[in-house]
């Protein structure tokens, strides 16, 4: 049982939100009852238990409250642990941290950039936002997405994303990820075989939200990726999907390869940079040039997935990433492993916020919605 008193948790979110669809499809595929509350940040309950603001925001059965999609679904799998989401061979298992940080941390850059710097994106996305979060505030719709794009594009800077660069963003980070994981999809339905994992559900999140939610996202990955299209609908519907086998242990074909590859090309080379000194360039073939802070909240994660690396079974790991090229970017960064945490306890990190100042349109639309309580 979820819980003894049959009381569902509750999914405080938006639609359009990366993270709020990734658990999202977590709940509905892992059958545990949920149900999903429309809003902006407006929660005064969630605010008094410590949460930071980083969308969404969870209420346990018992009444309190968790946040961190990555740390959630880590605790869910302690409660609800089948069908699982982490692959049983441990080096596919480790493969799937590895996707799912690069995800949330470096996919989220061009999914927020390009809602806010394509204008038919922009309208698409401050509509969609301003009505849901309309629901908990005593503002006009209208008013609520302008408010809702105003700030959310100003805090684009923040994580590498321009008006001026968004574009090699789209050229050199989202399209070759798009291609790999198409020729990856063709071949299989999920990232690991025939289930979804962890790093499933981040791809779910930003794709359902984003890359085929947004109208210019979408003609991109209807032209390079049909295969991650259809990677998405499965989960839109996952009452349809029975659990099938992981692939088989120690299968990593070249098209995983592939995509493990491309997250060295621009992401784990920046990450390990930017997560020592603080902060590193990032510099696109077509001469674009951003230096992009990494905030705690990465370091953290970056640490814990070092710690990961260094719990897998070194040898056929290596092997695997050294055939991506990857390898040192993990190898040599021993020195910043942390320890991989547990999560029998529902999660509230303090380290995980939004970029500032999309901060500040939370805490503006929770003064309206609250009265200023």
């Amino acid at each position: 049982m979820v819980n003894s008193a049959d009381q569902p948790y509750r999914l405080y979110g938006v639609t359009p939100s990366y993270f709020t669809r990734k658990i999202q499809a977590y709940f509905e595929y892992k059958r545990i009852p949920y149900l999903f509350r429309r809003f902006g940040g407006g929660h005064p309950e969630a605010r008094a238990a410590g949460w930071p603001g980083g969308m969404p925001v969870v209420q346990t059965p018992d009444g309190g409250y968790m946040w961190d999609t990555t740390a959630m679904m880590l605790h869910l799998e302690t409660r609800v642990p089948e069908p699982s989401i982490l692959p049983s061979d441990p080096v596919q298992r480790f493969l799937c941290f590895a996707i799912e940080d690069v995800v949330d941390e470096w996919f989220y850059r061009p999914a927020v950039g390009s809602r806010w710097f394509f204008p038919q994106n922009r309208e698409h996305g401050s509509w969609e936002i301003g009505r849901e979060v309309s629901y908990e505030t005593p503002l006009p719709c209208h008013e609520v997405a302008t408010m809702v794009a105003d700030y959310v594009t100003a805090s684009c800077a923040a994580f590498g994303a321009t008006q001026e660069n968004i574009q090699a963003w789209i050229d050199e980070v989202l399209l070759p990820w798009v291609r790999v994981l198409n020729a990856h999809f063709e071949a299989t339905p999920f990232l690991f075989g025939m289930r979804p994992c962890l790093a499933d559900f981040a791809l779910f999140g930003a794709d359902a939200a984003h890359f085929i939610n947004d109208p210019v996202c979408r003609g991109w990955l209807d032209e390079h990726g049909p295969a991650v299209v259809q990677h998405t609908h499965r989960l839109l519907h996952p009452e349809d999907l029975a659990p099938g086998a992981w692939a088989t242990p120690g299968d990593v074909p070249d098209t995983l390869i592939a995509v493990l590859r491309d997250m060295g090309r621009l992401y784990l080379p920046w990450v390990s940079r930017a997560t020592v000194a603080g902060e590193a360039e990032l510099t696109f073939a077509r001469g674009d040039r951003v230096t992009i802070v990494a905030p705690a909240f990465l370091k953290e994660a970056r640490s814990v997935l070092l710690a990961r690396y260094q719990d897998a079974p070194s040898d056929a790991l290596d092997d695997v990433l050294a055939r991506a090229g990857v390898r040192e970017y993990f190898a040599n960064y021993a020195a910043q492993a942390s320890a991989v945490p547990t999560f029998e306890e529902p999660p509230q990190p303090t380290l995980n916020r939004p970029f500032a100042p999309a901060a500040e349109v939370e805490t503006a639309m929770f003064e309206r919605a609250t009265g200023g309580r």
